[in-house]
């Protein structure tokens, strides 16, 4: 099963892992909607998602993952996501509470918070979540992976 609440737990998003190569996300996504004019990273868009990748003289690998929430998502019908799927209106509480059902934990993740801001909250997967304060409400914003 194909879940963002997965992809929090482990860092996976259904075949799409940190390290593989740029060819194999288009086997699985097909050609992406847009490319980076810059190289160092490549950053390749499907709809709400954007894949980094650094290159050796040979492969393009992907070092991050991001999930944008906009007014609307879009993603890609290939990736068969099941499940809850929250929002750029999803409240922090209301993602904590949708994330708990699954035992997912968290911590705040003081690199990402900034007071008065937003908030950071960090996976066990390193997953990063990004809450940006909207009139004293915090609201879902992104959700980040990155290489070590």
């Amino acid at each position: 099963m194909t879940s963002l609440i997965r992809f929090i737990e482990t860092g996976t998003l259904g075949e799409i892992t940190i390290g593989m190569e740029r060819k194999a996300l288009e086997r699985l996504l097909g050609k992406p909607q847009a490319i980076s004019l810059s190289k160092k990273p490549t950053i390749v868009k499907y709809g709400s998602l954007q894949f980094s990748f650094t290159s050796d003289k040979t492969t393009e690998k992907l070092v991050s993952i991001h999930i944008y929430f906009d007014e609307v998502m879009e993603i890609p019908e290939q990736l068969l996501l099941e499940g809850w799927l929250p929002n750029k209106s999803t409240s922090l509480k209301e993602f904590v509470g949708e994330t708990e059902i699954s035992n997912v934990r968290f911590i705040e993740d003081k690199k990402h918070t900034i007071k008065n801001l937003q908030i950071g909250l960090k996976s066990e997967a390193n997953v990063i979540i990004i809450f940006i304060l909207e009139e004293g409400i915090e609201k879902l914003n992104s959700i980040h992976l990155s290489k070590h």
